[in-house]
């Protein structure tokens, strides 16, 4: 504002401005002034890795809503088959339906099923449920749910891509097993049969143009794995890769052109258009404790040093296989899971989490005897005996089972 200081009765006729802050409004533009240089502060330190952005918005979100009335959730331990992450939410196989909730514990939706030997497969935000030794499935996602049908064989195991597409393997009728691949109008679009092995483990590539399954046989009384690479418009696999005295416990796309396979003594790549496939890494059986794929590619392998019961190391590796981080702890590792963004290892009433270049960023300690792990990027959810209890993945706590 402007005062004339002739009012002022100075003798001077001429006009001179004002400052316009008030003691109040100086005192509020240093609070803001602080608020935004904090936020420069924390999104400069996001930059580096060193501290996430999202996941302090998250908790601010977290704490403002109160988004908690729902939690812990409880389980029923007597009927409960698997728990697991769907996405970013939780789904929950029973003996009478299977379930999908929320990150804070409300029911997206559930579905009953009359399995008599139900098994569970997810692929990040799709899942099949089945029925071990007999013909029912369930196709769902996050959000809702998809489609139940009937095979044609009893089925073995099963897999839901990203695009719609999905795949059974079952038994067959003049073979010892049969991959069959489905569009995601429910129609085969691929068939193949399994001579004498039994297909243990199927991939899906992303854009549901590209199959993989693992068979497991024994020859000579050796065991032995064979990677099998489909193109859903070809009769005839792409490439066929056998390994020799290894059992296959995990099989995924980690590139369009790169099928992964990790055993108990080691991990190997199969290209599609590769004459031999390529040993990654290579173990004792005695070594290996736990692995983990993300849907981007990445996966971890954790092995107990020398055998060792409190000398572990988690390696990180790229979808090519490149060693990308390699974490060495001095704790009893129970398993470790991998996320988009983080490594969360259990130990004995403890969690702790690390970064993806290996930096520790959370200390989480646990009262109680923790069962099992789901995590997300935002949430870790300690399984108990009868309930779900959730902390947030990024920052220490203590969780109280």
């Amino acid at each position: 504002m402007k005062v004339k200081f002739t009012e002022l009765n100075s003798g001077y006729k001429g006009e001179r401005r004002v400052p316009r802050f008030t003691g109040k409004s100086r005192t509020k533009a240093i609070i803001a002034a602080a608020l935004v240089g904090s936020f420069v502060f924390v999104y400069i330190l996001s930059l580096v890795g060193l501290i996430p952005l999202d996941a302090i918005f998250l908790k601010a979100k977290v704490g403002i809503s109160g988004d908690n009335d729902r939690l812990p959730l409880s389980v029923n331990t007597e009927s409960t088959l698997y728990m697991d992450v769907i996405g970013e939410s939780l789904i929950i196989l029973t003996t009478e339906n299977v379930s999908v909730y929320s990150d804070n514990g409300r029911m997206i939706y559930s579905k009953p099923h009359v399995f008599a030997k139900p098994g569970l497969s997810v692929n990040g935000d799709k899942a099949v449920v089945f029925d071990r030794g007999g013909k029912g499935f369930m196709l769902l996602a996050e959000k809702e749910f998809v489609y139940e049908g009937q095979a044609d064989y009893t089925i073995i195991s099963a897999e839901y891509g990203g695009n719609g597409t999905y795949a059974l393997g079952t038994k067959a009728k003049d073979a010892t097993s049969m991959l069959t691949v489905y569009d995601k109008h429910n129609q085969v679009a691929f068939q193949w049969n399994c001579a004498y092995e039994y297909i243990a483990s199927i991939a899906i590539s992303k854009n549901g143009k590209f199959v993989g399954c693992a068979v497991a046989g024994a020859a000579n009384g050796e065991l032995f794995t064979t990677v099998q690479y489909f193109g859903v418009d070809y009769k005839e696999p792409l490439n066929a890769q056998t390994i020799s005295g290894v059992a296959p416990l995990d099989l995924d796309f980690t590139r369009t052109d790169t099928l992964t396979l990790i055993t108990d003594k080691g991990a190997y790549s199969v290209e599609r258009k590769a004459e031999k496939y390529t040993e990654l890494v290579s173990y004792y059986s005695s070594e290996f404790n736990s692995c983990d794929m993300s849907k981007e590619g990445k996966y971890i392998i954790t092995l107990a040093k020398y055998g060792s019961e409190n000398v572990f190391d988690i390696s990180l590796y790229s979808p090519k296989g490149d060693v990308k981080e390699s974490i060495s702890v001095d704790f009893e590792l129970k398993i470790a899971y991998l996320t988009g963004k983080y490594i969360v290892a259990l130990a004995e009433n403890r969690v702790v989490v690390y970064n993806l270049n290996g930096r520790m960023v959370s200390d989480i300690e646990i009262k109680g005897e923790a069962l099992e792990l789901l995590p997300t990027d935002d949430f870790i959810f300690v399984s108990s005996l009868d309930k779900l209890t959730r902390c947030f993945t990024y920052g220490d706590a203590t969780v109280t089972l």
